[in-house]
């Protein structure tokens, strides 16, 4: 029997893919920054200008993206945990249509536009969170939509640009990117007034409306004091002590994004296929998210999705221009609608076969538990945490404890000192005295690399400080003084606790994502910890293939080997 599929069925098929596909639990830090700015704004009636929920509360801080918190914590006080993950396919099925519509008005046929959609949208599925990113996601696309559809109907299109603009500039200051893309479009029509067949009404009309952008971008709570906040992220970006630390801030490898790179090649090559027939615009915007992507790993996860809006256009002109200089190097579409749509089953299948699907909260990602336990013994404050968790502490715990860092933090002194602790380096004991901090929440193991924390270890060793808890996620310690003593006689449990839940939680890195070789580390120097000197040995051993020198892993392998283990 044959089994196939009408265009408009198929067209179905994709979008409830995209649908399914970005149906996961939440399990990004940042989200609970924006829960708590939301809280906050709603109960309060009044915005942010400092860092009101950490040790850094007198820090300069305005919350760019207030609607979008708002709107967030609308959703959880209505449906929770399980309503507020429903926001990334509510925003990236449009995503999707608008890129889908676009590939049918450029004539391209759908057997060809969803696969290669499919792509540009996977491409982008890391940065698929629930955070205001993804308000700017879709405003990209339907700018880039306006932008050309405004060549025919000028400012009945364009005049849109305006309007939008105000509304994304309250969502995310992404919004300043619809300004680039305003910008990057005019240099595309300049250039077609110049040299080809533009209209230079079309020139003058797209300068006014993108001046009219720009000053829409002040109409929200901060005027004109949202660049400020730009410049403070570009920055934070330069930090020299923590860089290594915000992974998603550096240029990107091949193995971390590889399909941004294929994507972009392929796009190159058809520009270069096509260089009599490309359109002026669309080179100035492959130059334009090539840097993009290349600069930062963040972008490198946002610019495919931008890409989809010309790719499948661009492959299908591509083979027109084959067929014409080259029959014999023309290929033929292989593929009927029912394979694309076994395809697209086989996607969601596969996201569900990695765990990756579903609604509500990924606990496994956050200290549920510790924090419940925080919270119920009244440990004493100040708080010391792990970077990745301020948001989700600040969530749960505001106004009884102020966290000490998180995601959204602007305060280079405390991201400064918080490198120092987690490292354990010189002046991390100054550090904790200086803010008074008492009690400390931290993972066991990075989550970008999987290898240990040293904080842990050493407050492990510290006669100064008590382990209080330990679960396969957190670890909690409090001060030792006299206004604990009490309190740690009956909470204190033995600090090899510590490397269980190291344990358990490289277990789990390492499940999730296997690239993360330190993980292998954090295994190996916890089974030896625990008595499992075969375990640790085969680590270690696993450590070296990657790092072959590694001094540790060297060292722990000979050792193990002379004690006759195997």
């Amino acid at each position: 029997m044959k089994f196939n599929l009408s265009d408009r069925q198929l067209s179905w098929l994709f979008f409830a893919t995209l649908f399914l596909s970005a149906l996961r639990p939440m399990g990004d830090f940042d989200t609970f920054w924006q829960l708590q700015s939301g809280k906050y704004i709603w109960q309060t009636k009044a915005f942010l200008y400092c860092d009101t929920f950490s040790l850094a509360h007198n820090a300069f801080r305005l919350e760019h993206c207030w609607l979008s918190d708002v709107a967030f914590y609308g959703l959880y006080s209505i449906g929770g945990y399980t309503l507020l993950s429903l926001i990334k396919p509510i925003l990236l099925v449009p995503c999707g249509v608008i890129l889908y519509r676009r590939s049918r008005q450029c004539g391209v046929p759908p057997v060809l536009a969803v696969p290669v959609l499919l792509v540009s949208l996977l491409a982008s599925s890391p940065s698929w969170v629930e955070r205001p990113q993804l308000w700017t996601f879709l405003f990209s696309l339907l700018y880039l939509k306006l932008l050309f559809d405004g060549r025919e109907n000028g400012l009945r299109s364009w005049g849109w640009l305006v309007p939008l603009m105000i509304l994304w500039a309250n969502l995310h200051a992404g919004a300043v990117f619809g300004l680039v893309l305003i910008g990057l479009f005019w240099g595309g029509e300049l250039w077609r007034a110049l040299f080809s067949r533009g209209r230079w009404l079309n020139v003058a009309s797209l300068a006014g409306v993108g001046a009219a952008a720009l000053g829409a971008s002040f109409v929200n709570p901060y005027g004109s004091r949202i660049p400020l906040q730009l410049l403070a992220h570009f920055n934070l970006t330069r930090i020299g002590g923590g860089q290594e630390s915000i992974m998603e801030w550096l240029p990107p490898s091949t193995a971390q994004v590889p399909l941004f790179y294929v994507l972009f090649a392929v796009w190159g090559v058809l520009i270069l296929v096509r260089c009599r027939r490309s359109d002026h615009a669309e080179v100035i915007f492959f130059a334009a998210f090539c840097y993009m992507g290349w600069n930062q790993v963040r972008h490198a996860a946002f610019v495919p999705l931008l890409a989809g809006f010309f790719l499948p256009a661009a492959i299908h002109e591509g083979g027109y221009v084959l067929r014409r200089i080259a029959p014999s190097l023309a290929l033929s579409l292989p593929f009927s609608n029912g394979v694309i749509a076994l395809l697209l089953v086989f996607v969601v299948g596969h996201n569900v076969a990695r765990g990756e699907f579903g609604v509500g909260l990924d606990s496994r990602q956050f200290p549920v538990a510790a924090t419940t336990f925080v919270e119920t013994h009244r440990l004493p404050p100040n708080l010391y945490n792990f970077y990745d968790w301020g948001g989700y502490l600040m969530w749960r715990l505001y106004p009884h404890y102020l966290v000490f860092v998180d995601g959204r933090n602007t305060s280079l002194e405390m991201l400064e000192a918080s490198n120092r602790i987690d490292n354990s380096w010189q002046g991390w004991r100054d550090d904790l005295a200086r803010y008074g901090v008492q009690t400390v929440i931290s993972r066991t193991c990075y989550y970008d690399t999987g290898g240990p924390v040293p904080l842990v270890e050493t407050l492990a060793a510290d006669p100064e400080w008590a382990l209080v808890f330990a679960d396969e996620v957190a670890v909690v310690f409090v001060r030792r003084d006299e206004g604990s003593r009490r309190l740690l006689q009956t909470l204190e449990i033995p600090a090899i606790n510590v490397y269980r839940t190291m344990q358990a939680e490289a277990e789990r890195l390492y499940r999730e994502d296997r690239s993360r070789n330190r993980v292998l580390l954090s295994l190996g120097r916890s089974s030896l910890r625990l008595g499992q000197e075969a375990k640790a040995l085969r680590y270690y051993s696993e450590y070296l293939a990657h790092s072959p020198e590694n001094q540790e892993a060297n060292l722990m392998v000979t050792m193990l080997r002379n004690r006759g283990v195997r």
